[in-house]
């Protein structure tokens, strides 16, 4: 595509962030006259002047949290223009786009996004405390599932969320083989998209459309007014059809839609009175953070069984035992007697296998989920075989109250080859387990390494031939998504009300992102703080490509922040070049660091690929750090823990490599407290007895030197 056409494109809105001016097949171009698409939207179609926080938020665009927001649009916004003219980083002056409005536009959003050249944000006028967000933003996708055999003949009801939505689109998608029709009315018009053919349904009028085949979709797109629609799944099965309510969630939860629009005002003590690592820990940056919260006493959970049956008993009340586990029956007997009663279930994870692990985790969500509770699964759908997706999808179709976001990263039209190949490569990293209880006591928040995976409960692949519905793994070293690996991690629970509510309306901005992007808006703003703040444990949510690389900044001001020694548990070395710095200028003033990590990584995927990149750093720093090999030979170490000084703790997803701090997004949890260090020593201590130390004196074939010449392979992992 020629120069001249990429701008075309630009200007046209194709590069768009939110909805209204995106490629034609949502509710701002399918409904005119819609409230939130009489605004410009944030797009390379809307003239310089005219871009403005007021006009793009509606009437929430004047304060101190959407000002950020609003910079953090901008930003990428400018990315995306860059991408799809070629301009910038991408070689081409942009001085020689011959376009006015190009120009213009460029130059307001880099006005708008100037902010992003601090580092650190400055503290806001006003008092801490909690805040509501309610700019319309976003496109809103979500899926509903259609299985004429699941339940065929039991009422269903799906929520959908137009909150802070632009533009909302329902995906009704087969996931049954058994054709169904579905016939309908609703209170508000509403627009279908079917087979490339769109028509537009008045509010009341009765409205008809077939899924014919496995994997068939239509998509529905509500007006502002529609709330609810009555309809009736007609199949071979149920010739009279069975019920289905479809209701917008913010009406018909506003306590669910407030909790979801909630952000932080977060005290910030005065730099003065504090020293390198306070400062790191305290300041507000573009990083997605929540406010310092108390630390509390929460539970370690170092061994397998102890991080499994913590999520087993969050949902059921009380632990498998020993023996149950032993057996290995995804079949065995529940015992729901003690379980609590649940209103939301956040279950986030880089995948959710069908194996025994992920049988078990799904019969109980679907025990809570049969009695009406909310729940939301996150995955990556790149890393789901058709086994996985059988078992949520078919969880999904029996009750619509299990809502599934299988991430995919898109790139941008016109974006170059790198960022096309990075659509099979960005991932969901984010680890939680977030339970809310109607008795607040029973609430649970589980973050830190662990997927749903056998392999991070059984030494060896479990025999499960006899349910074909079910993955049998095999051992695999290579580039395979049947993968096993015996992998030893670590997580951390929280059951303090405060910090589970706190953790899980955090995940909330990454349900609710923009879904053509994977966008996700600030979780907090800084505010002037009266003296040093009560809590010492922090929550964090990194998007990399939204966030201008925040967490980078952040584990290279903590690096820079050391002084005496860093303790790192993490099994993947491949530092990015800001970071490698820091480690340099760490060693340079005599910083101690240590290392446990597992520098083979066979068994994982890519596991030849991914140690020679170990190696690489081995050999660079095998002489100034002490690298200590997990020593199971047939155990992958997984965990990912830095402590700095014997007072900051960071328990997280984030691998030292690239990927995490590029490409994949992360969470984890960062804790200033010298008392948690010392009930986290041990558990260093463990990783330490079961390791030996590595030589700098490694072998590195030369196919792989030659590709990691290459700065872009490097960058990739």
């Amino acid at each position: 595509m020629n120069r001249h056409a990429f701008i075309i494109l630009a200007l046209f809105g194709l590069t768009a962030l939110a909805g209204c001016a995106g490629t034609g097949h949502n509710a701002c171009n399918l409904l005119p006259g819609q409230a939130a698409c009489a605004r410009p939207s944030l797009s390379a179609s809307t003239p310089g002047p005219q871009v403005a926080a007021s006009q793009f938020f509606g009437d929430a665009g004047a304060s101190d949290y959407e000002r950020r927001f609003l910079a953090l649009l901008a930003h990428n916004q400018l990315g995306a223009m860059d991408r799809a003219n070629g301009t910038g980083p991408y070689g081409r002056n942009r001085r020689d786009v011959q376009n006015s409005g190009f120009r213009a536009t460029y130059s307001t959003l880099q006005q708008l996004a100037e902010p992003l050249a601090r580092t650190h944000l400055p503290s806001a006028n006003g008092g801490s405390g909690v805040g509501h967000f309610d700019g319309r933003w976003r496109v809103s996708r979500q899926t509903l599932y259609i299985d004429a055999a699941a339940r065929p003949s039991s009422p269903k009801s799906f929520d959908f969320s137009g909150l802070q939505a632009r533009s909302t689109e329902i995906v009704v998608r087969q996931a049954g083989e058994q054709p169904v029709e579905i016939e309908a009315t609703c209170d508000g018009a509403l627009a279908i998209r079917a087979a490339g053919a769109s028509r537009t349904i008045a509010a009341g009028a009765a409205f008809r459309f077939r899924l014919s085949g496995e994997d068939d979709t239509v998509s529905l797109f509500p007006s502002d007014g529609l709330n609810r629609c009555t309809a009736r799944i007609r199949s071979s099965l149920v010739p009279a059809g069975a019920p289905l309510t479809i209701r917008r969630e913010e009406t018909a939860d506003p306590a669910l839609a407030s909790f979801d629009s909630r952000y932080e005002r977060c005290p910030v003590p005065e730099s003065a009175g504090l020293d390198a690592l306070e400062r790191a820990f305290y300041a507000s940056r573009w990083l997605s953070q929540t406010c310092a919260l108390p630390v509390g006493e929460p539970r370690l959970l170092r061994k397998s069984r102890d991080g499994f049956n913590a999520k087993v008993e969050a949902l059921m009340g009380a632990p498998l035992s020993d023996a149950a586990i032993d057996k290995g029956d995804p079949e065995l007997p529940l015992d729901f007697s003690r379980a609590p009663r649940l209103k939301l279930i956040y279950l986030s994870s880089l995948e959710f296998k069908a194996d025994f692990s992920g049988c078990i985790i799904e019969r109980l969500i679907r025990h809570h989920a049969a009695l009406g509770t909310k729940v939301r699964i996150l995955v990556t759908d790149v890393l789901e075989r058709e086994k996985d997706d059988a078992m949520l999808h078919r969880l999904a179709a029996e009750f619509p109250n299990v809502e599934l976001q299988e991430y995919r990263w898109r790139a941008d039209h016109g974006a170059p080859i790198d960022e096309q190949i990075s659509q099979l490569h960005k991932t969901h990293h984010i680890k939680m387990l977030a339970t809310l209880a109607v008795d607040p006591a029973r609430s649970r928040v589980i973050i830190g390494g662990r997927n749903i995976h056998d392999g991070f409960l059984f030494h060896s692949p479990i025999d499960l031939s006899r349910y074909p519905d079910l993955q049998q793994y095999g051992k695999t070293d290579g580039f395979s998504l049947n993968y096993y690996s015996n992998w030893s991690d670590f997580d951390i629970e929280f059951a303090d009300r405060a910090t589970v509510e706190t953790l899980a309306a955090h995940l909330s901005t990454i349900w609710l992102r923009d879904a053509d992007t994977n966008l996700a808006r600030p979780f907090s703003i800084p505010v002037h703080g009266n003296g040093r703040p009560q809590g010492n444990a922090r929550h964090f949510i990194s998007v990399p490509y939204e966030d201008d690389h925040a967490l980078e900044d952040y584990f290279v001001e903590l690096v820079d922040a050391a002084r005496q020694h860093i303790q790192i548990v993490n099994p993947y070395l491949n530092l990015t070049p800001s970071l490698a710095h820091a480690f340099d200028r760490a060693l340079a003033r005599g910083v101690k660091i240590d290392i446990v990590g597992r520098i083979d990584l066979k068994g994982d995927i890519g596991g030849k690929f991914l140690t020679a990149l170990n190696k690489l750093f081995v050999e660079k720093y095998g002489d100034r750090i002490n690298i200590r090999e997990f020593k199971a030979p047939d155990v992958v170490l997984h965990s990912k823990i830095m402590m700095i000084d014997e007072r900051l703790v960071a328990i997280s997803s984030v691998n030292l490599n690239n990927r995490s701090f590029f490409h994949d997004s992360e969470n984890g949890m960062m804790v200033l407290d010298p008392a948690f260090y010392v009930r986290m020593k041990p558990i260093y201590d463990d990783y330490l007895a079961h390791s030996n130390p590595v030589s700098s004196n490694v072998t590195i074939p030369w196919i792989y030197r030659l590709l990691f010449d290459e700065a872009w392979v490097k960058q990739a992992f």
